[in-house]
Parts: structure tokens; C-alpha cells; sequence
């Protein structure tokens, strides 16, 4: 028996091609997802999608490794779930988000007008924006039972807290901006 290893397939390397490129793209919508605080269930969809395709990738890069000894083709999908899980432990996607939409946010709070039923301020798809508590609200997410957001708090402080009924809670989030949840 020849020790020789045997040369990778032509098939293999369009397969994991292919499934390197959908966890890619995967990933770049996830990313996105993050940063513009998306809908929960397009985030779930998206993880289960990744979550079915990296399985799968995973399955074809332990056949690649130890048939084929194909270590570039074979682990470059897996590489890049671990780079994302990375991204995302560190709240990169966040964090970025918050640093491409703050200027833009900082202008719309000086006038705090409503411009409209729904608008892409930075990354954030904003559904209102209203003055409250001395602060102008932004609201970029909504359920059934609670609206969240940020608000520009420009000369004080809010007492921090969670919402009662029908009220609306403040946490501290950069300097005089604060994450809020609307219990309604």
C-alpha cells in the first residue's frame, strides 16, 4: 500500500467552494444583522442557517483533512464560523454599528423631529423619533409587548432602571446616550 497521498478531486474543491462562499455570505448577513440590531427571527434563521451549513462543512473538512490532506480547502469555511464566533464574543458587529450610526444619530437628536414612519439612520432602521423625559427617543426595534432604542440625553442624566408597566426603562450606553425598553 502506497503511503502517497491521493490529489484532491476536482469536485471537492467546487463543493468547498461553494459552501465557503454561503458561509460567507452567511456570515456578512449575520454581521449586518448585529450591527443594525435586526429582527430576532432573521437572526435566528440566519444562525440555524449557518449552524446547518457549517455542519456541513465541518463533515466535508474532516473528509478533506484526512483523504485528501487538502488543509487550505478544507478548513477555510470552519475558519471563518471561528473568526465569526470571535467577532461576536467581542460584540464587533455592535460595536461598529454604534460607530458608523452615532454622528448621524447625534445630528437627527439636535432637531429630534420625526422624519417619517420608518428611516435608515446609519445602520439602524428607525420606526419613530419623539422627545421624552427631556431626552429624544429613538426607537429601532419593537415586539409585541416592548419597544426599544436610544435615547440623547444632552444636559442630564436619566435614573437608570428597568421599565414598570407602561413605562420606560434607561441603561447608561455611551457618554449622554442610553439604551431604553418602552413597556407597553
Amino acid at each position: 500500500m502506497s503511503s502517497a497521498t491521493r490529489p484532491t478531486p476536482l469536485w471537492f474543491e467546487l463543493w468547498m467552494g461553494a459552501i465557503t462562499t454561503v458561509i460567507a455570505l452567511l456570515c456578512a448577513a449575520l454581521c449586518w444583522e448585529l450591527a443594525a440590531q435586526g429582527s430576532f427571527p432573521a437572526k435566528v434563521l440566519l444562525w440555524v442557517g449557518l449552524s446547518v451549513v457549517g455542519l456541513v462543512a465541518i463533515i466535508f473538512a474532516i473528509l478533506g483533512l484526512i483523504r485528501y490532506h487538502a488543509v487550505l480547502v478544507s478548513l477555510t469555511a470552519p475558519l471563518l464560523i471561528v473568526a465569526l464566533a470571535a467577532l461576536v464574543w467581542y460584540e464587533v458587529p455592535e460595536t461598529t454599528g454604534w460607530r458608523l450610526s452615532r454622528p448621524i444619530l447625534e445630528d437627527q437628536a439636535a432637531a429630534c423631529a420625526n422624519p417619517g414612519h420608518r428611516t435608515r439612520l446609519g445602520v439602524y432602521t428607525v420606526t419613530y423619533i419623539t422627545r421624552r423625559d427631556g431626552a429624544c427617543l429613538f426607537y429601532v426595534s419593537g415586539g409585541a409587548t416592548n419597544s426599544e432604542g436610544f435615547a440623547y440625553f444632552p444636559d442630564s442624566a436619566p435614573s437608570t432602571g428597568s421599565a414598570g408597566h407602561g413605562g420606560i426603562g434607561y441603561e447608561p450606553f455611551h457618554g449622554s446616550w442610553y439604551r431604553f425598553t418602552e413597556n407597553t
